[in-house]
């Protein structure tokens, strides 16, 4: 086991400089200054563009957020499914 991390840590150190030399085709300025389009976009899209845009902090907080709303659904709808099913859902007690 001792032997797999070292030599997954050379792997990553060996590595970097190929993922750092991959990324010099771009300016930093270059690279900061990319925009989304506005033409066309309404409602959800437009909010979601505009905040991407304008504060790549914000757009993160944004997608954070919908990420844990949707992974929240989904789980309600799963249990709801497997409460149907007539599955028993809920806390696992361990005994040890």
């Amino acid at each position: 086991m001792r032997s797999f991390q070292i030599g997954l840590q050379a792997a990553m150190l060996l590595a970097a400089p190929g993922l750092l030399w991959a990324s010099e085709h771009l300016d930093g300025d270059e690279a900061l200054k990319q925009t989304v389009s506005l033409e066309g976009l309404s409602g959800i899209s437009l909010v979601f563009a505009q905040a991407y845009n304008q504060s790549p902090w914000l757009y993160a907080v944004f997608c954070t957020a919908t990420m844990a709303v949707v992974g929240v659904g989904i789980a309600i709808l799963a249990d709801m499914i497997l409460r149907v099913m007539g599955l028993q859902v809920g806390k696992i007690e361990h005994k040890e």
